[in-house]
This record gives C-alpha cells, structure tokens and sequence, in this order.
C-alpha cells in the first residue's frame, strides 16, 4: 500500500512537472511569425496516444508550423509570467491564453473543448444535487471548471468549438465575435474493423464508457435502469470513484452488470467487450463533443445519448430526452425492439461516417480551412 501511495506521488510530480514546461521554437525554425498554443504539452513529452487530445493538439502545431509560424506550446494550467510582445497570434485556453490580456492586442484564437463554463459547471452541480437529494449522500462534482475566462470567451478573434451546433450555441450567448464548429476526432483500434457480432445475442447488450464524472455522465442513471431491467446486460469502462464505488457498491453486483476499469482502447480486451454489444448509452449533462462515444460508434455501438453530448444523436442513433429514468426508458424499450438487420445496417453506417467526419485527416482538412479563412493568420 505504501509503495502505492509513493509511486502515485511521484506520478503526479512527474506531471506536474511536464506541465510547468515552456517549450519554446519546437519546429526549430526561423520564421517572422510567432504562435503561442496556450494547450498542453504533454503530446510533445510523450510517445501516448491515450486520448483525442494527444493527437489533434499535434495536428494544429503541424498547421501552425506550415502557416510559417514559429511554435511555442505551453500547458493551460501554467501560471508562469509571458512577455506577449513578440507573438502575432496566441491560439487555445487556459491561464496564459486569459492573462494575454493585459498586453498588446494581437490576434486570439479561442479553442473551447468543452460546452460553455456557465452551462457546464450548473449541469453538473445539477445532477450531483439529484443524486445526493435522492440518496441522502454528498458525491461531489468532478468535472468543475475553477476558471471563468471570461475575456478569453468573450474578447477573443474568433472562437473554434468542438462540438455541433448545440456545444456552438452555449458560446454564441457570450461573444458577438465569429464561432466555428468542429468535430472532434475518434480513437480508433484498427484491429475493431474486423469485428462480426451475433446480432441476436449481443442485441440487447449496452455498454457505457467513459472518464472522470459518472455522475455527469450519467451512470447512476444507467446502473439504476438496468439493476430493474435484468432482461438487459450493461457493461461498463471507466476509472471509478470512491464517493461514487461507496453509494453505488450493491449496483455492481447485480448479475447482468459488469464493471472492468479503465480499459485500453488498443487492447484485446476492449475488443472482447464491444463485440459483446450492439450499443453504447451515455446519459450526460454536458459535453464538448464525447469523444468516448464517438469512439465507440467508430466500432459500430449505436449510440444512445443526449443532445448534451455535441454530437448529431436524433440522426445517428437515439435521442435521450431528459436526464431521467423515464426518457431513458421510453428509448430503450425502441431499441430493443429493433430487427438484427436494422441493428447490422446502422452499424456499418455509423463506422463509415466515423471515419469519414471524425478522422485525423477530416480534423485536419476542416481546421485549416478554418484558419486561413479567418484574417488571423494573413
């Protein structure tokens, strides 16, 4: 236990300390232009590739950097005080993108990640009150923004949104400034295109896979449902919560739900429990757009979510209507009545549109436009 806690410690050192770095010039070129990404850094210290982030804060340096714009990166979180004055554009979020302020007026390109602050942290708390009204118990949010930045939201150039026209519009109340919408990208295990499911066994089988707030993103409600519907199978991937273990403990041990962690997209055993489903549901309050979703409809999951999720639901599989036990009945009971061949066609679809609108190259093409339509970069 002790050497548990000491390599957790150092852990997060370790962290903290890559996020405290400044990395300057990283294409080493001589341009006459010059871009803070106010972003994170870790893509840029480390070989991984465990979340959509890590691969498309990649991709907008590499833009940068063919606009002929020497690089700088620094982590959102960095407190460290910046001489603004020789940057023609500062692109992100974060501590040093709102303090840019108080210096000289040059272009800022806002790149919002999640839904609106004001609409976030109130979903949130929302829902943690439900919980803990209902349970008597005191969960609390896990997914706050501490930061308002405001300036940022409000003052900046122009703004990118990843999300749809839902996430876009929970900014457009803030700012008169242009707002620009864009899909997230999906991890994608190349290894789960093969995957044949036995539609008449795997029909009534849903997973749920997530991160960090299960209140947020709605297990509570999922663990709820299927501990009353035994006739259905839920299976579940996502680190777990102490607060959350403790008052949902006797959930996870009903028979027909499973629990497994974090599991790893790119490894055999996430392979193992999405060929066991046809669908993925995801009850959340509040999203950019849900990559974990998104990546689970690249496997052919039908997704079963909510508008909040910043991602085409009504058209892509099935609309959630409140965050209720109610409206996730009334969808599920459609769901299940489903044939297998429109289960079949509906998947094949949603990893055909996957990899059309939410790949690398798809990220790429649409945020260059996005770019060079703007005067920012000129």
């Amino acid at each position: 236990m002790e050497n548990l806690l000491v390599k957790k410690i150092l852990k997060k050192i370790k962290k903290l300390l890559r996020e405290g770095r400044f990395l300057k010039n990283i294409y080493k070129t001589n341009y006459d232009k010059n871009v803070l990404i106010s972003y994170t850094v870790l893509p840029f210290l480390t070989n991984r590739n465990n979340h959509s982030n890590v691969q498309e804060s990649k991709i907008i340096a590499n833009i940068f950097n063919s606009l002929e714009f020497n690089v700088d990166i620094i982590h959102y979180t960095n407190q460290k005080e910046i001489d603004y004055i020789k940057y023609d554009v500062i692109f992100g979020f974060g501590e040093p993108f709102e303090n840019s302020f108080k210096q000289k007026n040059f272009k800022r390109i806002y790149y919002a990640t999640g839904a609106h602050v004001c609409h976030q942290n109130y979903a949130e708390i929302q829902r943690v009150q439900e919980v803990n009204t209902k349970y008597n118990s005191n969960i609390l949010p896990k997914r706050l923004v501490p930061w308002n930045w405001s300036m940022s939201t409000s003052l900046s150039d122009f703004l990118i949104v990843i999300g749809n026209e839902w996430t876009k519009s929970t900014y457009e109340k803030y700012t008169k400034k242009p707002v620009y919408p864009i899909n997230a990208t999906a991890l994608i295990n190349n290894k789960c295109k093969n995957i044949k499911r036995d539609i008449e066994k795997t029909k009534k089988s849903f997973l749920w896979f997530g991160s960090s707030g299960l209140v947020h993103k709605g297990l509570d409600l999922c663990l709820e449902y299927f501990s009353e519907h035994s006739n259905l199978t839920l299976h579940i991937c996502g680190q777990m919560e102490d607060d959350f273990q403790e008052l949902f403990r006797s959930y996870f041990e009903k028979d027909n739900i499973y629990y497994y962690g974090f599991i790893d997209v790119n490894s055999q055993k996430f392979i193992d429990i999405v060929s066991n489903c046809s669908f993925s549901i995801f009850p959340t309050c509040s999203e950019g757009q849900a990559t974990a979703l998104l990546t689970t409809m690249g496997i052919g999951l039908i997704p079963i979510s909510t508008k909040y999720s910043g991602i085409d639901i009504e058209r892509l599989g099935f609309l959630i209507d409140e965050l209720d036990l109610y409206s996730i009945n009334n969808v599920l009971q459609k769901v299940i009545s489903l044939e297998n061949i429109e289960i079949e066609i509906s998947a094949n679809k949603l990893t055909k549109y996957t990899e059309d609108y939410h790949s690398l190259i798809y990220f790429e093409k649409k945020f260059r436009k996005i770019i060079e339509s703007t005067n920012a970069v000129q």
